[in-house]
């Protein structure tokens, strides 16, 4: 079925949600920093702000220990509780609470399970010799608030060019059967009495539809659409893809006999170049794709932490590079002024000269 609308409120809706925010008559945050100051350790609220490693045999004696477990502070944010505490980079923590430590894993566990605004005991080893450090453990949502960088109407021009308006023809993927069907497992093959092992259950047949016209009912089992076998649902529609319209013969297993049945697709409207068109998914596909990302979702979940995990040693040198080369940055600024201060006191000196000639050549 083709559906008719108008393109400009649509594009609207889906492009400019920032246009409708600023619309609201909400007043804007203040700027509070480009960037987030400080690494947020953990995985929960708590944080430290640190970077660690497991102590390994390679680095027992590098680090003076008497033995390996542990875990190795490699990188320290001097601006969060770590680095305001005194913990400083090569440092082993040994000790937390008075809880040995033996892994990064555990580690993380026991600061991600320690409330933010609380003090945590760390018992380190500092070139072979111990120490203890207090440190209190900090909001990790606080500090994302508080350096969270909303932008004002100032740093926003919002234009919202006039769209032209357009026809929208929404088509489906393939032609429609007008059928609901589930795949048949092979036990319910036998039952159905489906010699091939597999197939689509039709569970529902839209009235009026292509497959009623053609007499296919609820229970039966389609096998083979044309030459084809079917198996699973993305098969039929790529065969009912590949059909523009017209006929096309399916083999259905009904009451345990195999027969075929004719039906006759709705031919596609041809494409009106005034007009945009969008190709839809079906909703089967849909579940289709729906069910194979919750199936995937797990190890989705896993590779973007990895992947996160990965970056933030890349992150927090890349933080401190930018703190590093601040103090150049404010210089050349205080630099520029300077400069601009001079040329304008030059211009000005240039324009009483260029006023006292002009006056000196005027008629009297």
């Amino acid at each position: 079925m083709i559906h008719k609308a108008k393109i400009a409120l649509l594009l609207m809706a889906l492009s400019l949600p920032g246009a409708l925010a600023l619309a609201s008559g909400e007043e804007p945050q203040p700027q509070k920093n480009t960037y987030a100051e400080g690494f947020f350790f953990s995985a929960g609220r708590s944080y430290l702000g640190v970077m660690i490693q497991d102590v390994t045999s390679d680095r027992v004696g590098a680090l003076k220990l008497k033995e390996e477990r542990g875990v190795e502070v490699t990188m320290v944010d001097q601006d969060a509780p770590a680095g305001k505490a005194g913990l400083k980079e090569h440092d082993v923590i040994l000790d937390y609470n008075g809880a040995r430590v033996e892994s990064e894993q555990q580690l993380r566990r026991m600061i991600n399970e320690t409330p933010p605004g609380r003090t945590a005991t760390l018992g380190i080893s500092r070139d072979g010799a111990p120490m203890t450090i207090k440190v209190q453990v900090g909001d990790r949502a606080k500090i994302v608030a508080d350096y969270s960088h909303p932008r004002t109407h100032d740093e926003l021009e919002t234009m919202v060019p006039r769209i032209p308006d357009f026809n929208i023809d929404l088509l489906q993927s393939a032609p429609s059967l007008g059928v609901q069907v589930e795949s048949v497992s092979r036990q319910l093959a036998e039952y159905f009495g489906v010699k091939s092992g597999g197939g689509l259950l039709v569970s529902a047949v839209e009235k009026g539809g292509p497959a009623e016209r053609a007499g296919i009912r609820a229970g039966d089992v389609i096998t083979h659409a044309g030459n084809d076998k079917i198996a699973d649902r993305s098969e039929l529609r790529r065969v009912l893809r590949a059909h523009q319209g017209g006929k096309v013969t399916l083999g259905i297993v009904r009451d345990k006999h195999e027969q075929s049945v004719t039906v006759e697709l709705p031919a596609r409207k041809p494409r009106d170049r005034s007009s945009l068109e969008f190709t839809l998914p079906d909703r089967q596909t849909l579940e289709d794709i729906q069910e194979r990302l919750r199936r995937l979702q797990p190890e989705i979940n896993q590779k973007i932490q990895d992947n996160l995990r990965d970056l933030q040693p890349q992150l927090m040198k890349a933080r401190m590079a930018m703190k590093d080369i601040q103090p150049q940055v404010e210089e050349a600024m205080r630099k520029a002024k300077v400069e601009i201060e001079k040329a304008r006191k030059e211009i000005e000196k240039h324009q009483q000269e260029w006023r006292f000639n002009l006056g000196s050549h005027q008629m009297i």
